[in-house]
């Protein structure tokens, strides 16, 4: 197999991993079910942690479900 055709599987087998990576399922995240999504849950993705007081539009401290919502938007 060439070189080329080797960094090209390589490239989409990377994009599909991060793909998969970034669909996060709110019920998956909310570990004490109580509909929230605290920072500490949030943390256990990298993105949404980092993104988690942009999407916090009402600045208090947790996600809501509509909220995340808008992750990855």
């Amino acid at each position: 197999m060439k070189i080329s055709n080797i960094a090209a599987l390589t490239s989409a087998l990377l994009v599909s991993a991060v793909a998969l990576a970034t669909e996060v399922d709110f019920q998956s995240l909310d570990k004490d079910a109580n509909g929230m999504l605290s920072t500490t849950e949030a943390g256990e993705n990298p993105t949404l942690a980092a993104q988690f007081k942009i999407l916090d539009v009402d600045q208090d401290g947790q996600l809501s479900e509509s909220e995340f919502a808008n992750f990855g938007k």
